[in-house]
């Protein structure tokens, strides 16, 4: 997922992440994998309160907001990904509160290595329109995600996210 962030609690930034559908302890969630944000603030209050393990990267876009490309590159100086984008004009509003509970709740392992998980219930909502994603590459996201062909591509050039506290949750407890 590619994200401009306009404003946030931490102010404007970027982000590049990968999720997937993972097994934890309190059943099948989406779990963020790998991600790279713009900003230090957005590092260090994802980790802090959400466990979300960012990482700090350079974002250059060119182009403009429906058609252009983005070069994101690592506080080493390393290209983490190129990213062609296309997004259409016509827009469908859509929001989460479709998608049961499981499918919209964020489960992401504690950062401290001591056995607990987060579990975050997204809420969000915009209007989608088709959207077209080149991959360049991401081979400076760890792990590396697996190379699928999507079987839909959305833009949702206005939306509406809120992260909520997160619920913990000790293994044992699911």
């Amino acid at each position: 997922m590619l994200v401009r962030y306009v404003a946030s609690p931490v102010g404007p930034y970027d982000e590049l992440l990968w999720a997937e559908l993972t097994r934890t302890p309190a059943g099948w969630r989406p779990q963020v994998r790998a991600i790279v944000v713009s900003t230090r603030e957005s590092v260090v209050w994802g980790r802090r309160n959400w466990g979300i393990p960012k990482h700090l990267a350079r974002f250059d876009w060119t182009g403009s907001e429906r058609v252009g490309d983005v070069r994101v590159t690592g506080e080493d100086g390393a290209e983490v990904a190129r990213l062609g984008y296309q997004v259409g004009t016509w827009r469908v509003p859509l929001s989460t509160a479709l998608l049961p509970s499981p499918l919209r709740t964020l489960a992401q392992p504690g950062l401290d290595g001591a056995g607990d998980w987060l579990l975050t219930p997204l809420e969000a909502s915009g209007r989608v329109t088709p959207a077209r994603l080149s991959v360049g590459h991401l081979r400076g996201l760890s792990p590396t995600p697996r190379r699928v062909r999507p079987l839909l591509t959305l833009g949702v050039p206005d939306f509406r996210l809120v992260f909520p506290v997160p619920q913990p949750l000790q293994i044992g407890q699911a």
